[in-house]
């Protein structure tokens, strides 16, 4: 095998569909040059079986080194050409999740937990917010992830004492409560709290954002169409973040 050979194995890199969409995996090694030529390559197989299309996208990076720059590329590269949605990054090192983090991707230190949620936690009515613990414990890990394939209805309200995932449309009426990040493969039109014990860096993520108000843990932000913002009714398709910037919650193209 030549040099040459070694170097594109070493770079090689998998695509697989999964219960959350798209999984990009990265090699351990290999030029960054080569691994985008092999992203190409693979999301190029998988367009041609077209179950790629328009898929929510998770980036495993393993135990690889990602700077900030490179995962940038990355991520523009797979949503330009490609037309996925990035949203989430899954690496054993610090810094790639934290690069992650700060390109608005929810980040696991492991690949996430994928749990069936409790009956109660299928959206039974609550009238109590949860109650935060007496101890300064750090927020929950970032595998206590749940993920419901359903759409929430008005009246329901689901609770989670970690991240909550959402694969459906939330409609009005409805609650989201989490410890930690809430995310929303569909449009958010119910109430949303992430950081609900105090978190400031926990974010909402949707396709289309559109609550009447957001949380996050103590700060509260109104509806731009509720409060006569600049946005118009015709609310943008783009999927959209939320998370707190100097203070107050702002939203962000994601």
């Amino acid at each position: 095998m030549s040099e040459q050979e070694q170097e594109a194995e070493r770079a090689d890199v998998e695509v697989k569909g999964w219960r959350n969409g798209l999984l990009l995996i990265l090699p351990p090694g290999g030029e960054w040059q080569i691994v985008l030529e092999r992203v190409d390559a693979r999301l190029d197989e998988a367009r041609a079986r077209s179950f790629w299309r328009g898929a929510q996208t998770t980036i495993d990076c393993g135990e690889r080194v990602v700077p900030l720059d490179e995962l940038d590329l990355l991520l523009d590269r797979v949503k330009r050409a490609y037309g996925l949605v990035p949203i989430a990054i899954v690496a054993a090192d610090a810094a790639t999740r934290a690069a992650g983090e700060k390109l608005a991707l929810v980040s696991y230190e492991e690949m996430p937990v994928i749990r069936k949620p409790a009956p109660r936690e299928r959206g039974a009515a609550s009238s109590e917010a949860p109650v935060a613990e007496s101890s300064d414990k750090a927020p929950a890990s970032t595998n206590n992830a749940l993920y419901l394939y359903q759409t929430v209805r008005s009246g329901q309200r689901i609770v989670h004492d970690g991240h909550l995932v959402i694969c459906g449309d939330v409609n009005a009426g409805s609650e989201l409560v989490a410890k930690g990040d809430v995310v929303v493969f569909g449009t958010l039109r119910g109430l949303a709290h992430a950081g609900c014990y105090g978190d400031e860096g926990a974010r909402i993520v949707a396709v289309s954002l559109r609550p009447p108000q957001l949380r996050i843990a103590g700060k509260i932000a109104r509806s731009p169409e509720e409060s006569g913002g600049a946005k118009s009714s015709a609310a943008t398709r783009t999927p959209e973040v939320a998370r707190i910037e100097n203070g107050e919650i702002q939203i962000f193209p994601q």
